[in-house]
């Protein structure tokens, strides 16, 4: 399904933490340290029917491990509800190098962290970075229940010995509420904001958060914002090999360089992974992925091939 390496690690151990999520700690099959990973990166994990991403939740000095946390979707396509019952310690699977569309920014004064239920997970491994990096940070987390709080108890852990910041935990079904426009009023002067959670929360940071710039505003979906793009109708053009051909209507670029088997690299095919991310050379791309910035995509500098089209009759890719 993918021209990209992967890499063979074995899971190390498993346990539970909140409800119906299951935490796993993958570990190199061969005894080798892992590739590098900074805060809010994640891997693909492969399963026999689908390759689903996973944000890594632990710190990111550990190069023996990678942590992930996987929720039970109840509408499961293959990948949560194998990881939750077929997955155990011992067990062998294949996952990705670390990439990275979620990063800190390294000269933000103070870093505002917004998470939603296991949008928690990336969240985690930034509070661990700021800790070690002895940079100001403040955490606002939203679950329904205590119980049934993602990563509850490793938050809990991790919380109890921090000194460059603070948290705040909201439970809906107590009546308390994460109030967005006063996280943004309230925040210090300059301050970056990193919002991770479900399409819900996610809306409504971009429309609550719409007066900060640009550059202080980064955020991770669950799912991409629009359909595929399937309005063809264009001439796509590989400037590497200078072969052209035609994108259909109902076809993606993705499925047209597969079928001039043209070797790239993909994953998730929904555009939430970035790992199909091309560099444009000319034309206007349609942007329908999660994954770039509204100021990524304007620039139209790169465009992902598994759900973008073109806006331009003609799109120069750098492949």
């Amino acid at each position: 399904m993918t021209g990209a390496d992967t890499i063979a690690v074995v899971v190390h151990d498993t346990w539970l933490d909140g409800q119906d999520v299951k935490v796993l700690d993958v570990r190199s099959a061969n005894g080798a340290a892992l590739p590098a990973f900074s805060a809010g990166a994640h891997i693909d994990v492969h399963t026999p029917s689908a390759i689903r991403q996973y944000s890594l939740c632990n710190s990111d000095d550990e190069t023996h491990r990678y942590l992930i946390a996987v929720a039970r979707e109840p509408q499961s396509r293959g990948g949560s509800d194998y990881i939750h019952s077929q997955l155990h310690a011992g067990d062998s699977v294949n996952v990705s190098a670390p990439r990275n569309h979620f990063a800190l920014d390294a000269q933000a004064n103070h870093s505002v962290l917004i998470a939603g239920g296991i949008g928690v997970t990336p969240i985690l491994a930034m509070i661990y970075q700021l800790e070690r990096q002895q940079r100001p940070w403040t955490l606002h987390y939203s679950a329904k229940t205590p119980q049934s709080a993602p990563m509850a108890s490793l938050l809990a852990s991790l919380l109890a010995d921090v000194h460059f910041g603070t948290a705040h935990i909201y439970y809906s079904a107590e009546q308390q509420r994460m109030e967005l426009r006063c996280i943004r009023d309230n925040a210090p002067i300059g301050a970056h904001f990193y919002c991770c959670g479900p399409t819900r929360l996610l809306d409504d940071f971009d429309d609550t958060f719409q007066v900060i710039p640009e550059n202080r505003k980064h955020s991770e979906r669950f799912s991409a914002d629009d359909l595929v793009a399937a309005g063809g109708g264009f001439t796509l053009k590989l400037a590497r090999s200078g072969l052209e051909v035609e994108v259909a209507e109902d076809e993606s670029i993705l499925s047209v360089l597969k079928q001039h088997k043209i070797n790239v690299t993909y994953a998730c095919e929904e555009g939430l992974c970035g790992s199909c991310e091309v560099a444009v050379l000319e034309g206007t791309p349609d942007h329908r992925d999660g994954v770039l910035s509204d100021a990524e995509k304007a620039s139209n500098q790169t465009i992902m091939t598994c759900c973008s089209g073109a806006k331009s009759k003609r799109l120069v890719l750098d492949i």
